[in-house]
């Protein structure tokens, strides 16, 4: 009965670990590909991933990207990007550490980058005077050649008995980047599949976390919303790179004129 209840406890500190981002500890994994992972998204328009991190001691495919076009470099969730060209606007989508660091924000920013964030990730960049747009789901902006929409992300699935890893409360987000020629890309962040993902349209490039575990959509889930919303592209992500499994069952269910791209 002992064992058990130590267990219990060991299993309750680290789901509460996940939200307060405690006991975390993230870095480059050795299992990485050195060279960065590039895919062509559109005319002059790249999609670029740095790859594996480490979150403990797993290896794991974050949700972290670069989108490059002749107008902006644009950063979704930096997490250890290395020798990167300076950010025109960096994008994060929670204050989880495999999605947020300060680290890696103030590596690229100049003078006239913008920051676009939840409330919760703009408390802990109080020391950073770039220009800051806290954001909450269902807003838009508009810049010049680029306008930014978001979108709800969160759980609808409890990790442990009422816990939620991502609860709806923290209005965290999701990105949609209309670049020119009217490209859309989708960056869900990490959430379930949620109602507000109806919303979704004409999107020609879609990033969809596939991990599961109760913290985010697994691959059937990603898997449906990736053949309502019928984009060009999609790019799985938010997954460890040593569970294969995860990643052909999500391939095997998404239609096959969607073309899948694994930039690990």
């Amino acid at each position: 009965m002992k064992t058990r209840f130590s267990a219990f406890i060991l299993y309750a500190l680290t789901i509460l670990s996940i939200q307060s981002c405690t006991m975390v500890k993230v870095s480059v994994s050795e299992k990485r590909n050195p060279i960065p992972q590039k895919v062509v998204i559109g005319k002059n328009i790249t999609l670029t991933s740095w790859g594996t991190i480490k979150i403990n001691k797993s290896h794991f495919f974050p949700s972290s990207f670069q989108v490059k076009s002749d107008d902006y470099v644009i950063y979704i969730d930096p997490v250890e990007v290395d020798k990167a060209d300076k950010a025109d606007f960096i994008l994060i989508t929670h204050s989880h550490p495999d999605h947020f660091s300060v680290t890696d924000i103030k590596k690229l920013l100049k003078k006239e980058t913008k920051i676009v964030c939840p409330k919760g990730v703009s408390k802990k960049l109080k020391d950073i005077n770039n220009d800051k747009s806290v954001v909450v789901p269902l807003q838009k902006l508009n810049f010049r050649k680029l306008d930014i929409e978001t979108i709800a992300a969160y759980n609808t699935k409890s990790v442990f008995l009422w816990i939620k890893a991502h609860p709806k409360s923290k209005k965290n987000v999701g990105y949609v980047l209309t670049l020119k020629n009217d490209l859309r890309i989708y960056h869900a962040g990490d959430t379930d599949y949620v109602p507000e993902m109806k919303a979704l349209k004409n999107i020609n490039v879609a990033l969809v976390p596939i991990g599961g575990d109760n913290l985010t959509m697994n691959e059937e889930e990603a898997a449906k919303i990736i053949n309502e919303v019928n984009p060009n592209i999609a790019v799985p992500m938010h997954y460890e790179i040593n569970n294969r499994n995860e990643l052909k069952r999500f391939k095997s269910l998404v239609n096959k004129n969607v073309r899948v791209v694994e930039l690990e």
